[in-house]
């Protein structure tokens, strides 16, 4: 039986190429579409950039990713230090599938899926299963916020090769797009010396027509989608696509 992309890819060479130089603008942006001091959940959190910040900022965070590699590195005594003697709180991170989060029903007052963390599964009804899962711990008026890749954008601009060198390495992607199923497919090489080693990462990518009626199905309703974390229009020329929802 194949290992799933996700399984080999979020590893050591990921925490070491993944960079993020927009957090703090992401950050400006969820707080402001986020009620201040909420329970947030971060699905599929990484290496918790997101989460640490925002429990810096005084919300309530869990903190759930599926690789073991990304959650050793998430901040936990430094971020507990800044808080200990001001607000008391730190992000609990949760290793978990997020087919099945384990949280109650109605328990989160807000949910964030960040950095295009929907579409792994090359099973539609797997992809479906995430999203009810969200809406099942949201509580009613619960807010949620998808960034994800655009997918006009991507079929418009996307190069089919790059490359970029980042914490020691030299990473090579080459691109498709399958326009029928709606996913991005890349593969990535890494190299590091005489070392090579060879990844892929396949993800489904929905327009926001497409996510909106699957949310709606679910009693989430949109509320506005942005193009950027300016809160630009969503167009074919915007990079990102975010989903402002709230729970019925």
């Amino acid at each position: 039986m194949t290992t799933p992309w996700y399984e080999t890819f979020f590893g050591r060479d990921y925490a070491r190429f993944d960079e993020h130089p927009r957090t703090a603008e992401e950050i400006r942006f969820l707080r402001d579409v986020i009620p201040a001091e909420a329970r947030v959940l971060d699905l599929a959190c990484g290496m918790g950039r997101h989460s640490a910040r925002l429990a810096r900022a005084g919300y309530r965070v869990i903190g759930l990713d599926r690789s073991a590699e990304l959650l050793a590195r998430a901040p936990r005594r430094r971020v507990a230090r800044r808080l200990g003697a001001h607000r008391g709180c730190q992000p609990s991170w949760v290793r978990a599938d997020v087919r099945h989060v384990p949280l109650a029903d109605g328990s989160c007052d807000a949910v964030i899926s960040m950095f295009t963390s929907l579409g792994y599964f090359e099973d539609e009804s797997e992809n479906y299963r995430v999203l009810g899962e969200i809406a099942r711990v949201l509580r009613p008026g619960g807010r949620l916020v998808i960034e994800t890749t655009n997918r006009d954008f991507l079929m418009r601009y996307a190069p089919p090769q790059s490359w970029f060198e980042r914490g020691g390495l030299v990473v090579l992607e080459e691109r498709t797009f399958d326009a029928a199923a709606s996913r991005s497919e890349v593969d990535v090489i890494v190299l590091e010396g005489a070392e090579r080693r060879a990844y892929h990462h396949s993800i489904r990518l929905y327009t926001a027509a497409e996510l909106g009626m699957l949310l709606a199905s679910l009693a989430v309703d949109t509320l506005d989608v942005f193009g950027d974390f300016d809160m630009t229009p969503l167009t074919q020329d915007t990079p990102h696509m975010i989903l402002i929802g709230e729970r019925r």
